[in-house]
C-alpha cells in the first residue's frame, strides 16, 4: 500500500502525547477517516477550533457511559457465528458481565 507523501509544513510544530478515553479516540478517528483528513490534521482543527472559540476553562461534563455493546470490536465479534474464539479483555470481559447481571435484575423486577 503506498501512501501520498505529507505536505511539509513551514510552520515550527511540537509533538504532543495525551492518553484520552478510547471511544473518543474511536470516534476521532473514524470522523477523520469519514471527512478523507488525516487524523492528525483533524486533531489540529479541532484545537485551532476550540482556541478560537474561547473553549471554556473547566472541560465539558463526561458523556453518558456508552454500552460495551457500542465498542466496534466488541459488536463485531458478538457478530461471528457460535462457538468462534473471541479475544476480550479482563475489563471488556467484566463490562459484558455487569451488563448481563444488570439485564437479568431488570427483567426480574419487571416480572419476567
Amino acid at each position: 500500500v503506498s501512501q501520498m507523501p505529507r505536505e511539509k509544513n513551514p510552520q515550527p510544530t511540537r509533538q504532543l502525547f495525551a492518553k484520552i478515553r478510547e471511544d473518543v479516540y474511536l470516534d476521532a478517528k473514524a470522523k477523520s477517516a469519514e471527512l478523507r483528513v488525516p487524523l492528525r490534521e483533524f486533531l489540529e482543527n479541532a484545537l485551532i477550533s476550540a482556541l478560537r472559540d474561547e473553549a471554556p476553562s473547566q472541560p465539558p461534563a463526561a458523556p453518558p457511559r456508552r454500552s460495551i455493546w457500542d465498542d466496534e470490536y466488541i459488536s463485531m465479534q458478538s457478530r461471528q457465528p457460535i462457538g468462534s474464539p473471541i479475544e476480550l479483555t479482563a475489563e471488556e470481559s467484566s463490562e459484558i458481565l455487569q451488563d448481563a447481571i444488570k439485564s437479568a435484575r431488570n427483567e426480574e423486577d419487571a416480572g419476567g
